[in-house]
């Protein structure tokens, strides 16, 4: 990970534990309410807002690409351009995330289709 101030990783507590989640094996980030579910090996809840976590990444990293989602960019295997500028991504662990019109520019810009 660059030095700087973005994190490398990110604890995830649950009962009893703390498991400790290398943001690089992260694919995906997904909103559930006051929580963020991280989506790398397994599937981890962490009690934090999505926009307190989004704002803490490394942009060089991750591309928010909905109001609810974000992208390792790493992980992101094509692009299949849909109605209106928006883009269906497919990431390496085979789902697909639908973005959002408002981040049209920053999706397109990243991947150099602007």
């Amino acid at each position: 990970m660059p030095a700087g101030p973005y994190p490398a990783l990110i604890p995830v507590r649950s009962v009893g534990r703390v498991t400790i989640v290398r943001l690089r094996d992260v694919v995906r980030i997904e909103a559930a309410d006051n929580y963020v579910r991280l989506w790398a090996d397994r599937p981890y809840l962490v009690k934090q807002t999505f926009s307190r976590v989004v704002a803490r990444l490394d942009p060089a990293l991750f591309l928010r690409v909905h109001r609810s989602h974000a992208v390792n960019l790493e992980r992101v295997r094509e692009l299949r351009p849909r109605h209106h500028g928006e883009y269906t991504l497919r990431l390496t662990d085979g789902s697909e995330i639908v973005t959002g019109r408002t981040y049209r520019a920053p999706v397109q810009a990243r991947f150099g289709l602007a």
